[in-house]
């Protein structure tokens, strides 16, 4: 790969990197909210467990294509497949030509997205910094914290399964 084509990826990462990042809050995470059921993180491809023999919660990583969900009927990690369509991008990746080339694509996983460091090439899939969820739509572009990411996707039910 050439000087000038790291140069714009590197140059169009910091970009994207540093257009979204947003102050983080210190949560106290090490209390167990619940004794004996799994409950959410903000990003949605973590979760939390009670650890009893401390009473300190333990956060978990979902697998790949996954995410978890919680509600009345359901609590784990569900594939993508069974997501709320505002809460996943489903489109497949798309060539390095014309805008693909100036501006990073949706991956199907929201902490990470795809950059073309050149015309022709092939997408790179790069992940988005700690916390964060990657949008692009309706003129938003970046990686951004959950709660942003919910708002902007409008992803509050979670499952498609009612």
């Amino acid at each position: 790969m050439s000087g000038i084509n790291m140069n714009k990826v590197a140059i169009l990462l910091a970009c994207l990197f540093g257009i979204t990042m947003t102050a983080i809050t210190a949560v106290d995470d090490t209390s167990c909210l619940y004794q004996d059921e799994l409950w959410g993180t903000d990003d949605g491809t973590k979760f939390y467990f009670c650890d009893q023999d401390t009473n300190t919660s333990v956060i978990q990583d979902c697998p790949d294509e996954t995410f978890f969900v919680r509600n009345a009927t359901l609590t784990g990690c569900i594939p993508i497949a069974l997501m709320d369509p505002n809460c996943v991008y489903t489109a497949e990746v798309g060539a390095c030509s014309g805008i693909n080339v100036t501006q990073p694509q949706p991956s199907t996983d929201p902490t990470k997205f795809y950059l073309c460091t050149s015309e022709g090439a092939t997408p790179l899939l790069l992940p988005c910094a700690d916390s964060k969820a990657f949008v692009k739509q309706d003129g938003y572009l970046g990686c951004f914290d959950w709660t942003e990411w919910r708002a902007l996707r409008n992803c509050y039910t979670l499952t498609n399964q009612i």
